[in-house]
């Protein structure tokens, strides 16, 4: 029996499809070897969302792709983090706009490879976090974080060189 899962499985992880509520499914830019995506985490506009190989994403992620999220080789997102790649135009009044009428993007999310996000982090658009660095927990990244560093904090800063 559990080869049956671990083959059924393993054509799930193939096809590029994630489920997500209600019964829909997405398809994802591009998935690499042996990804885990938890079944509680959710991803919107997957078709702009890129992983590497061996990306873990947990329970309760939310990732909103539609300005395009890339995730490298072995990188681990915690649960209950939130990745937006989209944000909404804080001119809209002087344009006599309603907020939610305005959608915009900054660039792509940029995560390198071996990156560790930890739990509850939110990572906001046009962000780039080098090869190797730690997002700490809670932490609210603002600003690209350079490679092999330890960030924390609201809103994040270094606290350590790796």
């Amino acid at each position: 029996m559990i080869y049956f899962v671990r083959a059924v499985w393993g054509w799930f992880w193939r096809t590029r499809i994630h489920l997500i509520s209600r019964g829909k499914a997405i398809r994802l830019g591009s998935v690499g070897r042996d990804c885990m995506i938890y079944p509680a985490a959710r991803i919107y506009q997957g078709r702009q969302v890129t992983l590497g190989d061996r990306v873990t994403i947990n329970d309760f992620v939310h990732i909103w792709g539609g300005g395009g999220v890339a995730i490298g080789d072995d990188s681990m997102v915690a649960s209950h983090c939130a990745i937006v790649s989209q944000t909404h135009d804080v001119d809209a009044l002087r344009k006599q706009q309603k907020y939610r009428d305005t959608l915009i993007t900054r660039g792509p999310i940029v995560i390198g490879k071996n990156v560790w996000i930890g739990a509850s982090a939110v990572i906001l658009p046009g962000i780039h976090i080098g090869d190797n660095a730690i997002v700490g927990a809670g932490a609210v990244v603002t600003k690209n974080v350079a490679p092999n560093t330890v960030v924390v904090g609201t809103p994040a800063y270094a606290i350590r060189t790796l």
